[in-house]
């Protein structure tokens, strides 16, 4: 089966030696049954890839708070103790203390004291700063970004461990149909061994009998170690642990309506891509809004008050003190900065641009693969009607090719004839299924239709995330 399940099970494989295999016991038979979706809520629980995307919305969340944080009003306290070992000296004419002095005469001049403490608590808001307002907007974009991330998470998850789940399934199935077939042949081998051994069959029979038998029982151990892998990877895609106990509540039978739902070519909005694609043109816009913004001036509040204290002596330092206030208010306006701001609006704009012609082709990628994944889907169908077909006509065969041999009326090589297309007529058969039920999971992806195997009260609010930034404004 070529298929993304089957190369899982091929990399698994080198994981467990056959003999591990054989003669490990099944730890499966006492684990709880879980059908698909118990299988999807465990995987969304557990799997580091759920974990991750929900923290980086978390993330996301907090960098929103960051950036409101900036608008908020911004205290800092200072402190400062400080020991002029030795007073710089300050250089003034003979005469400006004395009228007698020499005025061509310099004098050095030592102002302050030895010691000098201060502490100072400061205040800044801010009143107008147009990229800070735009950045919040931007900031809370980004949160729904991450959001939209953490439901392709959740959809990649639903696809992995779905196409795991029907792999166990088919290998559950065609397995039972070689135990069946491997008991029907080792009744006919025990009663040819004994017609034989009383001589009452000859050599080349027995033995044409036996190689079928020998077979069965080879394909039988094989499809154990493929069914025991196919488990492992399921687990693997769901975040259990390997080795924990886990029955499948469900069959085949639950996954065969195979009903080919129409393309929806208007619904390429439902798939998160797309989603994602608006998302981040929606932010590109506000990063050209904030760097226009650039240009408008900023204006903050700010307030200061502290208090100081000196002293010749650094025991008498604190022993007097003076306090200090002042507010005010500043503005700054950057007039001109060499056509920076203007360059940079100019390459997010050209960004724009990029980002419009690959949401067209998006549009394009998606109608494609609708029509794609449906026209494989119909085909695979249809393949696997005529395998079926294939299939009870062997099986048909082989049914009467046994009775005629246990009426003596037919060969050996009849029945191992019969019973090999029956095999290979079963392996088709179960090949097709799986591939159908693949085919069927990209058409539901490929429309935007996996959201429905999350639970229903994240899903309501997958949809709502869904709807958020699908469109320019």
């Amino acid at each position: 089966m070529k298929t993304t399940a089957l190369k899982w099970v091929t990399v698994l494989s080198l994981l467990f030696s056959t003999t591990q295999l054989i003669a490990q016991t099944n730890p499966d038979q006492n684990g709880d049954l879980m059908d698909l979706q118990d299988c999807i809520d465990y995987a969304f629980a557990n799997t580091g890839t759920i974990k991750n995307a929900v923290i980086e919305q978390g993330i996301s969340q907090a960098k929103v708070g960051e950036i409101i944080s900036m608008g908020l009003p911004q205290i800092d306290m200072e402190g400062q103790l400080i020991n002029n070992a030795k007073i710089q000296k300050s250089y003034v004419p003979g005469n400006t203390f004395d009228p007698d002095g020499d005025p061509n005469e310099t004098i050095g001049l030592e102002f302050g004291t030895p010691f000098l403490s201060n502490v100072q608590l400061s205040a800044n808001q801010l009143l107008f700063d147009g990229t800070f307002f735009i950045g919040v907007k931007a900031a809370k974009v980004y949160n729904e970004l991450s959001a939209k991330e953490l439901i392709r998470s959740k959809i990649d998850v639903v696809e992995a461990v779905t196409q795991a789940y029907y792999y166990v399934l088919v290998q559950q199935e065609y397995l039972e149909l070689i135990n069946r077939n491997k008991e029907i042949l080792e009744s006919l081998y025990n009663e040819t061994k004994a017609t034989y051994e009383a001589g009452m069959v000859e050599e080349i029979e027995f033995n044409r009998i036996e190689v079928t038998y020998n077979s069965i029982l080879i394909q039988q151990t094989q499809l154990e170690q493929i069914q025991i892998i196919a488990k492992k990877l399921l687990k693997f895609q769901m975040g259990m642990d390997i080795n924990e106990p886990l029955q499948l509540s469900q069959s085949l039978e639950d996954f065969r309506d195979f009903i080919v739902t129409p393309t929806d070519l208007a619904e390429s909005s439902r798939r998160i891509e797309y989603s994602i694609m608006m998302t981040n043109i929606k932010l590109n816009n506000y990063d050209i809004k904030a760097t226009k913004a650039e240009y408008w001036p900023k204006l903050y509040a700010f307030g200061n008050y502290g208090v100081n204290t000196a002293s010749t002596q650094f025991s008498d330092l604190y022993g007097t003190a003076g306090d200090f206030l002042s507010v005010g208010v500043s503005l700054s306006w950057k007039l001109f900065d060499g056509f920076n701001r203007s360059k940079r609006i100019e390459q997010k704009k050209l960004k724009g641009q990029q980002l419009q012609n690959t949401k067209t082709d998006l549009e394009r990628q998606i109608s494609i693969e609708q029509e794609q994944s449906r026209i494989t889907y119909e085909t695979n169908l249809s393949t696997l009607n005529l395998q079926e077909k294939n299939m009870n006509v062997a099986d048909k065969v082989y049914t009467n090719t046994q009775v005629k041999f246990k009426n003596g009326v037919g060969s050996s090589l009849e029945i191992t004839t019969s019973s090999q297309d029956y095999q290979t007529a079963a392996n088709s058969f179960y090949t097709s299924l799986y591939d159908v039920l693949v085919a069927k999971l990209a058409f539901e992806k490929a429309n935007g239709r996996l959201l429905s195997y999350v639970d229903e009260e994240d899903h309501s609010k997958d949809e709502e995330v869904l709807k958020m930034n699908n469109e320019k404004k």
